[in-house]
């Protein structure tokens, strides 16, 4: 990294990403826009910040909750919200998914984390589907989102 990159920073925009079709009326011109601001630092450190939450509920899981791995992988898939930047990468083949729990694309990232601290998305409303992706959709389709 050059003395420049370590002063000011990298301005790599953040990666491009697709929409699967099944996917295109969730996504506002809002989400794309959002999108555009990041830096592909931005986006790294996004995904981290993703990871040692479900890290740290993994393990939790496991340890405190006495589930197995399988059993705390799946669960972890029904808490936490799982996103795609390729449509190829929309569905997990690990776990068996309907359409409604399967990734959600990553420009969607913002407008649900602001819906979730505003208490949009509340724990009870968690606790009656099959995922919190599935949620989602049927939040942002219905027009609560």
């Amino acid at each position: 990294m050059g003395l420049f990159d370590t002063l000011f920073g990298s301005r790599k925009p953040a990666p491009l990403f697709e929409i699967h079709e099944r996917d295109r009326d969730l996504v506002r011109q809002s989400d794309i826009d959002w999108w555009d601001t990041l830096t592909l630092k931005d986006c790294i450190a996004l995904e981290k910040q993703d990871d040692v939450f479900k890290l740290a509920a993994f393990t939790k899981y496991m340890k405190e909750d006495g589930l197995d791995g399988a059993a705390a992988a799946k669960k972890l898939r029904l808490r936490f919200l799982y996103y795609y930047l390729l449509s190829a990468d929309r569905s997990d083949s690990r776990f068996s998914l309907d359409d409604k729990d399967v990734s959600l694309p990553y420009p969607l990232k913002d407008r649900i984390n602001r819906a979730m601290m505003t208490g949009k998305i509340t724990k009870a409303d968690m606790e009656n589907t099959s995922s919190l992706n599935a949620l989602i959709r049927d939040r942002i389709r219905t027009g609560l989102m």
